[in-house]
């Protein structure tokens, strides 16, 4: 937003909008003058107008941004669980661990039936806070520019945000504790398949076993022998190179895999449907050291390390969206300029004890 002039037009462009604003309601055209001059000469000496009468609706846009431009960049989120908001507190959220469902009596002949019941488990889990670095807009960049710099560092500072709680959620949804496990267990994570290609994670060196449509074959039935599997509700997020594998452009099996995609999928972010998972790609999804451990996207890299891809049943997978706020220091007297930063409270989780509806396909190192 640029800083107003103090200009005989202003004036006249003010005293015009009171003046359509009164012949609106019926007032006397006659006083939107004065009104207008005394009203503009007021705005005269405000810096920015705008940021005076609007800044809060602003503030109220960039936050609903955030919020909408975190799904929209990461769309595989819209297929998990949502979090109900009266279930969040600050960073913790509250969430029912189903007990021991009760037993089925076939041609039952003992009268009266035992009463039984059930026992949840109530439990909790945090949520992450993430924060971006404030940013600095100097003063002379907001007057000077030909381009709105406020805009374009904000959208930046924004998709940098986004990138980070999707990648920490990934993350979260095979390593956050429930109950007495902390990690998916090693049965649920299947070892690639496919013949020797060249390593994809960061530093890797040696060559992996490729990715291929039997990985998805033998993920349904993993979900299946574990009675997770539901038509409809399974999902799979794999990288780039992985779609590449599974999917060769100059496979006719491909197009046919893309065309099953309805229009609304399409738009939510799915790009194929193959043995019953509904399939999102994206840039990064896990990494696994040479024991076969889960670790940060940001961590250390070592020559060892492999990546993996995500399979699920959106159902037993929960996203947790908590405050947003976006936080404004104008026209700070020591940087000489407007200060911006953003907050996003945000995480993931399986919601079973054994993270049962979760399981993880990952690159292992070929013969």
């Amino acid at each position: 937003m640029r800083n107003l002039e103090f200009k005989p037009l202003n004036l006249l462009y003010n005293v015009l909008v009171v003046a359509l604003l009164f012949a609106l309601i019926g007032v006397n055209i006659v006083y939107s003058v004065p009104v207008g001059i005394v009203s503009g000469i007021v705005l005269g000496f405000v810096k920015s107008p705008e940021a005076a009468l609007f800044m809060a609706i602003q503030k109220e846009i960039w936050t609903k941004d955030i919020q909408n431009n975190l799904y929209k960049n990461n769309t595989f989120l819209n297929s998990f669980s949502k979090a109900d908001k009266e279930n969040i507190n600050g960073t913790t959220v509250h969430i029912p661990q189903a007990g021991r469902a009760g037993d089925v009596v076939k041609n039952r002949s003992s009268l009266p039936a035992t009463v039984k019941t059930r026992t949840d488990i109530p439990t909790s889990y945090e949520i992450n806070e993430y924060t971006s670095d404030p940013i600095l807009i100097p003063n002379a960049d907001t007057v000077e520019l030909s381009y709105d710099k406020r805009q374009s560092v904000l959208q930046d500072e924004q998709a940098n945000l986004n990138q980070n709680v999707a990648e920490d959620v990934l993350l979260s949804t095979v390593t956050a504790s429930i109950g007495t496990t902390t990690n998916l267990p090693a049965a649920s994570i299947l070892p690639t398949e496919g013949s020797a290609v060249a390593p994809t994670a960061p530093t890797a060196v040696a060559n992996v076993k490729a990715y291929s449509l039997k990985d998805l074959q033998r993920g349904r039935s993993f979900f299946i022998r574990q009675g997770t599997w539901r038509e409809g509700h399974m999902y799979a997020v794999i990288t780039a190179e992985a779609e590449a594998q599974m999917f060769p452009a100059d496979s006719q099996v491909t197009a046919t895999y893309m065309a099953s995609v309805t229009e609304e999928e399409r738009r939510n972010g799915v790009m194929y449907k193959a043995q019953g998972f509904k399939i999102f790609t994206r840039s990064t999804v896990l990494l696994l050291n040479a024991a076969g451990a889960f670790k940060p996207l940001t961590a250390e890299a070592a020559t060892t390390d492999v990546e993996g891809i995500l399979l699920y049943n959106g159902n037993n997978v929960e996203f947790a969206l908590g405050d947003i706020k976006f936080f404004e220091n104008l026209n700070d007297a020591t940087y000489y300029g407007d200060i911006y930063s953003f907050l996003v409270r945000a995480g993931a989780r399986a919601k079973r004890e054994k993270f049962e509806g979760v399981c993880v396909v990952k690159q292992v190192p070929a013969a």
